[in-house]
């Protein structure tokens, strides 16, 4: 059951997540909070007074924020909490006016967590805040404790989590919605707790202690027979034996008058058990569920305990390990003519499956009496284990004398089978190949259990309930470390130790064996580890301890590859990118993309490679520096630079035909033509090209820096210039200063002046964003003096707008008009209509900064005018923003809320976001002036969640105007 059941869609508040939630919070922290919701809705300060809670929809807006608390609940999702079918016109607007109210009136300890989140609200809280997370913890770890019978803890564990019950859940909050979404789980749940602490206090023989709660529950229940089965027992282990027969006829008539069916096996069993006072009915502590009980076994003979010893320091994987094991717990509960239960575990070598396997197996002991198997298949590595010889072992185990074992192989299947027959074995088959090699080994009861582990998908495994298992997340990783180094040396180093981390990207075998290396040598800090592993190419030398080693465990899988999907592998660790598609890939290995299609698959299918989504694939760090190491020593150097250069070549191409239909009135640098045996990608509009760009941002960068590395310096510094228009659409986007820095040292290596002006200009840019104006300023200054060296009029114009502009941005915006006039000047000569659009704009701005709003508009509607005649929608739209801020400045603001809304429109549609919060910005500000406060909160308060999003520092501006809005408007009652 889902740890969250009453939120099916909530996630997991993990430990890493709370402890985000919590930072968020700032550093000083806010005062504790104690919010209950199991009963009536209370809020309680750490001075243990009580916080005024507000009531009507406030009431129900902060319990929906509670239920939720620690994720985003979504505007539209509250509001159908708040008013149900009947929300008002704008409940967005109206929903921002209410948290405004909510953080007032509940005072700063709940305000400092309630926050504004895309795409609605989140109240962060700590852990133990909330009653129902106490309560959630406690339920679950109550249950597995009570699960592996350990009935004293349990009990108490599941007391403690009834203790945060006061009533019924959120019993004075007047919320239909809510209240019917979460209220029926939650009572569910209760029902599940007080089911399992009547379960431990029965195995305890605690009869009489538990006969009021049960007669309660089955008064509520009439028609549940394990609850009554329960009572019962209870009465007549206390005693009382004619209530207990009393009990069993009021559950009979019940179920005959209201249903019409008589009680069931289990029931009337009973009922005949007390009848004739079978002794079986006293009262003995188990340690396991009485249907769990071993099969008669040839005398003498002990059952097969084959299983590995369990890692002490087994860490993480809590919730893989609670779904495998209630698979094998339901297994083991069959009553035998169910099918087998398979589970399938899957991942690369080092990734822990046998260790989660062998951990979950002796987590589930108890529920296999008749024994547990286990072999090594060996089926990674070329010397795969026969199946036939297996069982042979097996059946020796399991007590069959060795001349009794059939030669003939389907023979020997069968008596396995038959000896298994009615048995509860636990079956633990480690590195399988293949599914042909395991279907033999499979029993044909269904009380056994069958846990798999294998490098392969298996995906003739019919029935297997499967697991793929990813890295561990970075607390799993750290807790894993620490519990091999200790403490105190994690805490002394904690940036080495996030280093060393980093570079083992959560595989728990490189994590070991990092953490076994300092153990070992004593005289080692952590940062004599790290630095170690900080060179790529010695790295996989050094995650080596005894017999365990990274790379031996990669090559058991790459050795294993036919010698096409060998080459593809290698070849693919030579690109630096973070994913590759299949056309890209296609272009690398130099094959078809169906071929290419086929060998990625099947590499993604031996977990050589991840497919976080369709027609994407990705290395895990690790993976990727052995087959870049694989390429080095088994393909011929001259087929690596080939293959790289290739790739690099196709990024560079591929970029540039996505500027060229992003901004086609841009001047584009000048490429070579493509080489005969591949083509770049085609686009055919604008939102394909944008599309691309935004998915490869990543990919980009990374293949942008290792051009530069790797001395590819024409493609270093141009691919970079084609990525201009991703950097200008997406300013969020890291790592374009960086980026454009060593753009020019590829430049200046080539010692190519204008490769360098083209990538100082861009490099501006770049500190422009960053508002390193004196930089950007700097940048083309440089720039120009070589245009001008060139007598390149078209450059030297082009730095002329760009540095007309930061000097805006600098405060000098009367020294920025005369440079913008001068550019203006040779664009008119040179006939490039975009250009000269662009110098109009910089003008406006410069304009508007001196307070020429007139002459501000004149220079913005002349730059409309152009974009629109040359059919650019994306400077349309930026050009209409620009009047309409305008208009709205001189105060007509009706033609400010046309351009605004036409702006908004073309802005959307070309998805330029800055300038759609713009155009918002003045929808809101022209709806504010005509006292329209419902509307101009919600314009403003999409533009701030726009803003906010991109990172851009107007979100600030607008946040600020919202909120005094708000504060000074009184737009309606809530």
């Amino acid at each position: 059951m889902s740890a969250h059941a009453y939120s099916p869609d909530r996630p997991e508040l993990t430990p890493r997540r709370q402890a985000e939630l919590v930072g968020a919070l700032g550093e000083e922290g806010v005062l504790g909070v104690d919010f209950r919701l199991l009963g009536r809705l209370e809020v309680e300060a750490e001075d243990g007074a009580l916080c005024p809670v507000p009531l009507g929809r406030q009431q129900i807006l902060l319990a929906a924020l509670l239920v939720h608390a620690g994720t985003v609940v979504s505007a539209d999702r509250l509001a159908s909490y708040v008013w149900g079918d009947a929300a008002p016109g704008q409940p967005r607007a109206a929903l921002q006016v209410m948290v405004v109210r909510l953080r007032k009136r509940m005072g700063p300890a709940v305000a400092a967590r309630l926050q504004t989140a895309q795409p609605g609200y989140r109240l962060v809280v700590q852990p133990g805040d909330v009653d129902l997370h106490r309560f959630e913890d406690l339920r679950l770890r109550g249950l597995d404790t009570l699960k592996s019978g350990h009935w004293r803890p349990a009990k108490e564990l599941l007391s403690q989590a009834l203790g945060c019950w006061r009533g019924e859940p959120l019993q004075d909050v007047p919320a239909s919605v809510l209240a019917g979404e979460v209220i029926p789980t939650l009572c569910r749940l209760r029902l599940e707790v007080q089911r399992g602490r009547i379960t431990a206090q029965l195995a305890l023989g605690e009869h009489e202690h538990v006969i009021s709660d049960l007669s309660g529950l089955v008064e509520a229940s009439p028609f549940d027979e394990q609850l009554r089965s329960q009572l019962i027992l209870a009465l007549y282990r206390s005693g009382r034996r004619a209530e207990a027969l009393e009990a069993f006829q009021a559950g009979r008539r019940a179920l005959v008058r209201e249903l019409g069916v008589e009680p069931g096996p289990q029931l009337l069993e009973l009922h005949q058990a007390v009848l004739t006072d079978d002794p079986q009915l006293a009262w003995c502590e188990t340690p396991i569920p009485a249907q769990i009980t071993a099969a008669s076994r040839p005398p003498g003979s002990a059952p097969p305990a084959q299983l590995l010893a369990d890692l002490p320091d087994f860490t993480g994987r809590a919730q893989v390990a609670q779904r495998l094991e209630a698979v094998l717990v339901k297994s083991a509960e069959q009553t035998g003519s169910g099918p087998v239960v398979l589970s399938s575990i899957e991942g690369t070598g080092g990734i822990g499956k046998t260790s989660l396997a062998v951990h979950v197996a002796h987590r589930v002991l108890r529920y296999f009496p008749d024994g547990q198997l286990q072999a090594d298949l060996h089926g990674a590595g070329g010397s795969a284990l026969d199946p036939s010889e297996l069982l042979a072992r097996f059946l020796r185990g399991l007590g069959i004398p060795a001349e009794k074992i059939p030669a003939d192989p389907e023979e020997r299947a069968a008596l396995y089978r038959t000896t298994l027959a009615g048995r509860r074995v636990l079956v633990l088959l480690d590195n399988v190949k293949d599914t042909a090699q395991v279907r033999p080994l499979l029993p044909g009861s269904g009380s056994c259990a069958v846990l798999i582990t294998s490098r392969s998908a298996l995906p003739g495994l019919d029935g297997a309930a499967r697991l793929t298992l990813g890295v561990l997340d970075p607390d799993e990783a750290l807790t894993l470390f620490t519990r091999i180094v200790g403490a105190r040396t994690v805490t002394a180093e904690p940036e080495a130790v996030r280093a060393v981390l980093t570079i083992c990207s959560g595989l728990p075998l490189a994590i070991r064996i990092a953490a076994s290396r300092l153990v070992s040598r004593p005289g080692w800090e952590v940062k004599d580890l790290a630095d170690r592993l900080g060179d790529e190419r010695l790295r996989l030398s050094e995650l080596t301890v005894e017999d365990r080693a990274v790379r031996a465990s990669f090559e058991v899988s790459y050795r294993d590859l036919p010698p096409a999907h060998a080459r593809a592998f290698r070849l693919l660790g030579l690109c630096e990118s973070p994913t590759i598609t299949i056309p890209a890939a296609a272009v690398l290995l130099a094959l078809p993309v169906t071929s290419t299609a086929r060998i990625l698959e099947s590499l993604a299918d031996n977990h050589l490679l991840q497919s976080p989504n369709a027609d994407r694939y990705q290395f895990h760090d690790l993976l990727r520096v052995y087959a870049a190491e694989c390429a080095r020593t088994d393909e011929p150097a001259t087929a690596c630079d080939a293959a790289t250069h290739r790739i690099l070549s196709w990024y560079l191409h591929t970029s540039a035909a996505a500027s060229r239909m992003l901004n086609p009135t841009r001047r584009h640098v000048v490429l070579d033509a493509p080489q005969q045996a591949w083509r770049p990608l085609d686009f055919t509009d604008y939102s394909q090209a944008l599309t691309w760009c935004e998915s490869e941002g990543s990919n980009l960068l990374a293949v942008a820096a290792q051009a530069s590395r790797t001395g590819h310096h024409e493609i270093a510094w141009k691919l970079p210039i084609t990525m201009w228009d991703l950097f200008h659409l997406r300013r969020q986007l890291e790592g374009g200063i960086d980026c454009y820095a060593r753009a020019l040292a590829s430049a200046r290596e080539l010692g190519d002046l204008q490769a360098t002006a083209w990538v100082l200009t861009n490099l501006s840019s770049a500190y422009q964003g960053a508002g390193r104006l004196t930089e950007a300023a700097d940048c083309l200054s440089r720039a120009l003096e070589i245009r001008r060296r060139f007598a390149d009029e078209h450059g030297e114009a082009s730095c002329l707008i760009n540095l007309g502009y930061v000097q805006v941005e600098m405060g000098h915006a009367a020294q920025a008009v005369e440079l913008l006039e001068a550019a203006l000047e040779i664009f008119r000569r040179l006939e490039v209509p975009a250009a000269e659009a662009a110098a109009h704009n910089n003008l406006g701005e410069a304009h508007k900064h001196l307070g020429n709003l007139r002459l501000a508009l004149h220079h913005y509607q002349e730059a409309l005018v152009i974009h629109r005649k040359g059919s650019d929608q994306f400077h349309t739209g930026r050009a209409l923003t620009n009047v309409a801020e305008t208009l709205c400045l001189l105060g007509r603001l009706d033609e400010a809320a046309e351009h605004a809304r036409q702006g908004h429109i073309s802005n959307r549609e070309t998805r330029n976001r800055i300038d759609e919060a713009i155009a918002l910005d003045v929808l809101g500000q022209v709806h504010a002036a005509k006292g329209r406060h419902t509307q101009a909160a919600q314009h403003w308060h999409h533009a701030y969640m726009i803003l906010t999003e991109l990172g851009d520092p107007r979100a600030a501006a607008i946040d600020i105007r919202l909120h005094a809005h708000l504060t000074s408007t009184d737009t309606a009652t809530y």
